[in-house]
């Protein structure tokens, strides 16, 4: 990766985990700098990772989670790394030096060059200006090959240095990456199984609440047929009964002080369409009818209402059954099919 590209997909992902190695995880840093997008890229990484955290609860992965995934890793393909180069004698930098000093040492000294020449020729001043630039020479050149070399050496060993294959580093990071994705996978796992037994528990104690109050009001209903105290009355029809046709069966039980009615009828006539049957309690104080609810017969005209919603403590003086529109009515519509006192 350059600062000149952006930053690939896993090393983003490597970023948003902090399991890049340094020096990759300073370039990374330099280069989001000044990408946007790169910048964006990791913000949302990390976003997603911070919303999974607050989201899933954390579950310890069982114990043999690592040995599977140190299975895995040691399954993968080996990559086939060159042999690293034979370490080469390098000469210290200092030693260097003092050769290139002792070098110039075996030179003479510029001045006293010139000295020993104005001794042997001083009307000759060309010559020890010929001897001037024929000493200076030497020793700049000596001394610029030298560094030349100096320079070409150090850039050798750094690029020896940067060949040199990081392995270990990056085996660490995959290691980790893979150690995280299995304990989220586990995580999120044991997370949806235990969504879907909470749904299922809720569901089942759903229904058996619903079958409890069933029972409880069959047991009513019961309770109220059985009661020793309990007002029995049979209704009959008021019309003619037609040839061939079998006479209605009736019965009705209720219990003032807890206003519990049970009425069971049989071989009834299906009614009209758009018609309803309508139970009817007739208060022994006078007061108007009460409706104590709708049904209508099946096909074999078999029909009841079961504890419809009445109030305690209302006496009864007998029941009737009216046909009315469907949806029942508040005040009874004659005539009465079935009566009972």
């Amino acid at each position: 990766m350059t600062l000149g590209n952006h930053i690939p997909e896993d090393d983003l992902v490597l970023f948003a985990l902090q399991l890049l190695p340094e020096d990759r995880m300073r370039q990374a840093k330099v280069h989001a700098e000044t990408c946007d997008l790169c910048r964006d890229e990791i913000a949302k990484l990390q976003g997603d990772l911070a919303n999974y955290s607050m989201i899933s609860e954390f579950v310890p992965p069982p114990p043999e989670a690592r040995e599977r995934v140190l299975k895995q890793v040691a399954r993968e393909p080996k990559p086939v790394l060159p042999p690293e180069p034979a370490p080469v004698a390098v000469e210290d930098r200092e030693d260097r030096l003092d050769r290139i000093d002792r070098i110039d040492r075996r030179v003479p000294d510029r001045e006293d060059r010139i000295e020993r020449s104005d001794r042997r020729a001083p009307d000759r001043g060309d010559r020890s200006d010929r001897i001037d630039r024929e000493d200076a020479e030497p020793v700049f050149r000596t001394r610029q090959r030298r560094g030349m070399q100096l320079a070409a050496e150090e850039e050798e060993e750094q690029k020896s240095a940067r060949a040199r294959p990081r392995r270990a580093p990056w085996v660490l990071a995959w290691t980790g990456w893979a150690v995280a994705a299995g304990c989220s996978f586990v995580a999120g796992l044991q997370y949806h199984q235990r969504q879907q037994v909470e749904s299922t528990v809720a569901t089942q104690q759903a229904r058996m609440d619903d079958a409890t109050k069933q029972a409880a009001h069959a047991q009513e209903a019961l309770a109220t047929l059985t009661a020793s105290n309990a007002m029995q009355v049979a209704l009959h029809q008021t019309a003619d009964i037609k040839a061939g046709t079998v006479p209605v069966t009736a019965l009705a039980a209720y219990l003032a002080d807890k206003g519990a009615l049970v009425f069971v009828a049989t071989h009834m006539e299906p009614a009209p369409a758009g018609k309803t049957y309508e139970l009817w309690l007739m208060p022994a104080d006078g007061r108007n009818p009460m409706p104590a609810g709708t049904f209508k017969p099946d096909v074999q005209g078999s029909a009841s209402v079961v504890m419809p919603q009445l109030p305690r403590g209302v006496p009864a003086k007998g029941f009737g059954v009216t046909l009315e529109n469907e949806g029942g009515a508040d005040t009874p519509t004659l005539p009465v099919v079935l009566a009972g006192t």
